[in-house]
């Protein structure tokens, strides 16, 4: 073999040599890039709604209810993502007649904290007979109750250091309330009170809207919507108590509602034990005054035995698609998958 041979047969040897090289560091840049995409997306991942028990919650106590009785120390349950990101924040408010309930609707508040919400289950002030821990004397009545979500809403708008959501909200503000709690959401989703405490949506679930409806005050099918009512702002029937301009008009949460409003989702079932002018009356008013992106649903379902039909948080999980959906809309995030909690 002559030298020129050698020559051409080491060329060919450096040619591949140096294509098996490149492919080598080829693969090696993959893998690179691989592991840049995974570490990446691994704070996605786990920002991503687990199937079930997606929070602990932590007992807080996000303000005080003053009276002239003396101070009452009011708490949340505060459920907070298993992440390191910023989420909208949900109230939850109880229901109860306005006297009675706590703040344990852990099915919701799973279900919104696996959506992707920062969660706070408030307790609240309530008229006699019902007492939170520390209420003493204080009898509760409007606008107490009201103030309380209203200094809730300011808390979970901006919590406190100590606070285990203390740089976890974005700013946003929604609720989702049953009953009396529906009430108290419409009545700070109509307009603010203090300042900074107007919700920007909420899920009204059975809600009581305008307290002094004639019809509402003799429906006795289910519940006692009249003596509950007045039992709650604290007086007897009469002009004074039922009229135009008295005192259970003046504390209705439709009297509120203009289009500066925030959007509300109105929902009911067909038989509800709230009287049924109570969902009419909210659906018809914030269409007359124009509040943007309003929803409503009525529930169909066959009456149980007293004639009556699902109320309050008994309907969430009927709902609760649709509530997460309009909440992610209201307050401008993605939309989520929903996922039971269980």
């Amino acid at each position: 073999m002559n030298d020129i041979e050698l020559k051409r047969r080491q060329q060919k040897q450096d040619r591949k040599s140096m294509k098996n090289k490149f492919v080598y560091l080829n693969r090696i840049a993959l893998a690179i890039i691989a592991a840049t995409t995974t570490l990446t997306l691994i704070p996605t991942l786990r920002a991503a709604p687990t199937d079930r028990g997606c929070a602990t919650p932590v007992i807080e106590q996000y303000g005080v209810g003053h009276n002239i009785s003396g101070d009452t120390p009011l708490k949340w349950r505060a459920f907070i993502p298993n992440d390191s990101q910023t989420h909208p924040a949900i109230i939850v408010i109880h229901g109860g007649n306005f006297d009675a309930g706590d703040f344990t609707n852990t099915q919701t508040d799973q279900d919104l904290v696996c959506a992707g919400f920062c969660v706070f289950d408030i307790e609240y002030r309530l008229s006699p007979p019902g007492k939170v821990q520390g209420q003493g004397s204080d009898l509760g009545r409007y606008p107490e109750q009201t103030d309380d979500v209203a200094t809730a809403i300011r808390a979970a708008r901006n919590p406190a250091p100590g606070s285990v959501a203390f740089g976890r909200v974005n700013g946003k503000v929604g609720a989702v309330g049953g009953s009396a709690g529906a009430s108290h959401a419409a009545y700070c989703a109509a307009a603010p009170s203090l300042g900074g405490d107007q919700l920007d949506a909420a899920v009204l679930l059975s809600v009581a809207s305008d307290l002094h409806d004639p019809a509402s005050l003799i429906d006795k099918r289910c519940a006692e919507f009249g003596a509950d009512v007045r039992n709650y702002v604290g007086c007897s029937p009469g002009p004074a108590c039922d009229s135009n301009g008295g005192l259970l008009d003046l504390a209705s949460p439709y009297r509120r509602f203009t289009r500066s409003s925030s959007p509300v989702f109105i929902v009911a079932s067909n038989l509800d034990p709230m009287p049924p002018n109570q969902f009419t009356i909210l659906v018809n008013t914030v269409a007359a005054v124009g509040v943007p992106n309003c929803e409503q649903l009525l529930i169909t379902e066959r009456p149980r035995p007293n004639g009556c039909t699902g109320h309050s948080f008994e309907l969430w999980p009927d709902v609760k698609d649709q509530a997460i959906a309009f909440l992610n809309t209201s307050l401008q995030v993605a939309s989520p998958t929903v996922r039971d909690a269980d």
